[in-house]
């Protein structure tokens, strides 16, 4: 307790968490600035008190839920509607992860703690959300302030692989402070240090890109892929997509190729991809790629050696091993589990331990849905799994009923991101992954309720950036806000 930083952090919780209540809206954004900017204060800034930055952001968040659970303007609005089945499931769930806690298999009630707020502590963000955003002009206004802060974040990743593996910019998080992380290298010809960004670990960067590739790709979409008033989104896309490269890892550019022509088709068949914008893609997607892929070429060429060394029936066997892992560790795992968290990285710190002894040889799995299963048995991998696909199910039905086409560009390509949580994005093991989850899940939400306010007035907008008009439906400001009349 000698350290200066862990005091300076202690003396600075108190006023911080009664202004996060204050302020709760606002503490919501921070959550998400914090979040990309966490991993940098934790590496170069103040890596002694590297768990206890890693905290902050979650005791934001529990003060943030606080103020808006005693906001007395709150109550005096109408409630979300369509979201009573999702909530139910939660509620639940975590009634079952609450009795998981106790589980007599798990080492550790801590253990059981920890795990039960990796899985329960970030989906209130997707119900608050709403009530933090007030009209259309904000929702599209913070989207597109986030992407231009994604924008350094990106080139990072650039300037980590000309620096080589001697600088300190290439450095991940060590879980113990007197012990560096050890570097992990990709490429054949000349080995490359796999960036991380402004993260702690290269997951933290990975889960960052994917999503901001998404939610670019929505947002541009809303606003016809023009060019004019524009330009940074767009850089901001391209950026993002040339810094997967840097990552050394392939899930962000298949995730990438294979979701991007997917969401672009939807918006075709839902009316929101007029053919005038087709052709403006056909021309503007190559030179985009173009760009990307020559932002640093020797990121590329390892990362197309690492491709193609990779033997195609292991690459099989990585798409399906979520399956098969999770059939064996049905047959081989208890039924009810070995406790909520026992698999997660942070059981191992918690215990002072160097390795899972807690957890059988056999269930030492890497899949997130694997993991639920030797978690929580059966029943905890049904009530997880039918609640993801709950909330991107109704996330694509709320999608097809907005009246703004916009609405409908965006809310594609994050039903698309939520959807990537059946299949793919580790959203319990991934706290970055987790958070924008259940964020993007909030701003279909938040669109949602903008419209729900509105009625079925409408009104002619321009909207911003383009030069097209769309059909927008007035919306009405929160409780203590000043109207906004629309531009």
């Amino acid at each position: 307790m000698n350290n200066p930083a862990i005091w300076l952090l202690a003396v600075l919780a108190a006023p911080c968490a009664l202004l996060a209540m204050r302020y709760w809206q606002r503490a919501l954004f921070v959550v998400f600035v914090l979040m990309v900017f966490e991993g940098a204060l934790r590496k170069w800034v103040l890596p002694s008190a590297q768990a206890q930055i890693y905290l902050v952001k979650d005791a934001i968040l529990l003060a943030a839920y606080v103020g808006f659970l005693f906001d007395s303007r709150v109550k005096s609005l109408p409630p979300l509607k369509g979201v009573g089945l999702i909530k139910t499931i939660l509620i639940v769930g975590f009634v079952f992860g609450c009795f998981e806690v106790l589980n007599p298999n798990s080492p550790s009630v801590l253990i059981g703690l920890a795990g039960l707020k990796s899985y329960f502590l970030y989906p209130p963000v997707a119900f608050i959300l709403p009530y933090a955003i007030n009209s259309r002009e904000h929702l599209f206004g913070l989207i597109r302030r986030y992407l231009i802060v994604a924008i350094p974040v990106a080139v990072l990743g650039f300037l980590q692989i000309m620096a080589g593996p001697a600088s300190p910019l290439n450095m991940y998080v060590s879980w113990t402070e007197d012990a560096p992380a050890l570097l992990s290298y990709f490429g054949s010809t000349v080995e490359f240090v796999r960036t991380s960004g402004t993260f702690s670990y290269i997951s933290g960067y990975t889960a960052f890109l994917s999503f901001i590739a998404l939610l670019a790709i929505g947002y541009n979409m809303a606003h016809g892929w023009q060019l004019k008033n524009n330009i940074m989104p767009l850089l901001a896309l391209t950026l993002v997509a040339g810094a997967m490269f840097t990552t050394g890892s392939r899930a962000p550019i298949y995730t990438l190729l294979g979701t991007g022509p997917i969401i672009l088709w939807l918006a075709a068949r839902s009316r929101v991809l007029s053919v005038q914008t087709a052709m403006r893609l056909l021309i503007l997607i190559p030179i985009l790629a173009i760009v990307a892929v020559n932002l640093s070429p020797q990121a590329f060429q390892a990362f197309m050696e690492r491709s193609n060394e990779a033997d195609s029936s292991y690459t099989l066997l990585r798409l399906f091993s979520p399956f098969y892992q999770t059939v064996a560790a049905l047959s081989d795992g208890p039924a009810i589990g070995l406790g909520i968290g026992t698999t997660l990285p942070s059981s191992v710190a918690i215990m002072g331990a160097d390795f899972p002894s807690w957890v059988p040889d056999k269930l030492l799995v890497e899949d997130e849905m694997a993991r639920v299963t030797v978690e929580l048995g059966l029943l905890g991998l049904l009530l997880v799994y039918f609640l993801r696909f709950l909330v991107a199910a109704f996330a694509w039905r709320w999608t097809m009923s907005f009246r703004d086409p916009a609405y409908r560009a965006l809310g594609i390509s994050l039903t698309v991101y939520l959807g990537l949580a059946l299949i793919s994005n580790p959203i319990i093991l991934s706290v970055t992954a987790g958070l924008y989850h259940w964020g993007a899940l909030g701003l279909v939400l938040t669109m949602r309720r903008l419209e729900q306010l509105a009625g079925t007035k409408f009104g002619k907008v321009l909207l911003r950036g383009t030069s097209q008009r769309t059909n927008l439906q007035p919306v009405m400001p929160m409780a203590g806000a000043a109207p906004r009349r629309p531009s």
